[in-house]
């Protein structure tokens, strides 16, 4: 099975403890050393500044309380470098 397949099963199993780390997130965030140690660092900086604006983006969406700060992040980048993706120009892999 293709990695980052089961990355996303993972994911989709515990929304709340595994973000999706394919190959769209890699190739906006690049290769971090530990990208789900950076990532809750990021999370909880500022007092939750971020988990807090992911939550509002949810609130936004009119999302269900089910779908995850993690879920939303990843929604975020995805849209975020669609474009990118879609002409073949990602630079982070």
């Amino acid at each position: 099975m293709d990695p980052d397949c089961q990355r996303k099963l993972l994911a989709r199993k515990r929304p709340r403890l595994l973000p999706v780390y394919d190959q769209v997130v890699r190739c906006v965030l690049g290769r971090p050393k530990s990208f789900w140690l950076d990532l809750h660092a990021a999370l909880r900086v500022d007092n939750w500044a971020l988990h807090h604006e992911l939550m509002a983006l949810r609130q936004a969406a009119d999302l269900p309380e089910t779908v995850s700060a993690l879920w939303v992040c990843d929604v975020v980048l995805w849209m975020h470098h669609r474009t990118d993706r879609l002409q073949g120009s990602c630079t982070g892999i």
